[in-house]
């Protein structure tokens, strides 16, 4: 082999193998991942999300039931059903209209889950608040609590709660807001370094590692792996 190839494949050898004597690696996986990385609305009526359970009708929801708020020259309208069942379950219905309208015009349902708060128990904003103007900018965000598991084969009392927030791009496109979504995970593992009145032995171990966890995602210390679109 020419010498100065050679010295080339000398040195790509050194440029793939020093960051690993160096100790660098790639960060672990986030105990956390989103059901949806967005949400597109159809173009008329509500329906559910694709890849959901059909649990009941889509939108069949009393006038008087919608939480609105403005999300720039548009309302967007959320229902949240729940919880029910030992898992804490939620129907979320997520709609958009007019100014003028009483209810929505288009829209999905969704179920998530919000066993977490088992080990949560104190927040702030509770109840859960699922539609707020995170970041004062005049537009409402939509706010998804789902829950994660703490361990392998967790059981129902071994989760953590986290909120996924997503903003309304266009009439028929909410997608995932990465920054809103680690600043409320900053803002809930707060909540889990707080002290409880009565921690047992066993949840105050839980509730340290739910803060660690929402702290990671939080500081990209973990990876969301393909999913991480920032």
């Amino acid at each position: 082999m020419p010498l100065h190839l050679m010295s080339f494949v000398i040195f790509l050898a050194y440029l793939w193998v020093s960051p690993v004597l160096a100790g660098d690696s790639f960060p672990p996986p986030c105990l956390m991942m989103p059901d949806q990385l967005e949400m597109r609305l159809p173009s008329r009526g509500l329906t559910w999300l694709q890849g959901e359970d059909l649990r009941g009708t889509c939108g069949d929801v009393p006038a008087k039931k919608w939480i609105r708020n403005s999300s720039g020259s548009v309302d967007l309208f959320v229902y949240a059903d729940g919880p029910s069942g030992s898992c804490r379950f939620w129907n979320i219905t997520v709609g958009v209209a007019g100014r003028q309208r009483l209810k929505p015009t288009l829209g999905v349902c969704l179920v998530t889950s919000t066993v977490g708060w088992r080990t949560l128990q104190r927040y702030k904003r509770a109840p859960l608040s699922w539609l707020d103007d995170l970041d004062n900018d005049g537009r409402a965000e939509l706010i998804i609590w789902s829950s994660f598991p703490l361990r392998e084969d967790a059981s129902l009392a071994e989760y953590g709660l986290i909120a996924w927030v997503y903003r309304l791009t266009s009439e028929n496109l909410l997608a995932i807001d990465w920054g809103l979504s680690r600043r409320m995970a900053r803002e809930v593992a707060e909540a889990y370094r707080s002290p409880l009145d009565s921690t047992d032995h066993y949840l105050g171990p839980l509730r340290t590692e739910a803060a660690e966890a929402l702290e990671r995602f939080a500081d990209e210390r973990c990876s969301m792996l393909e999913n991480d679109a920032r």
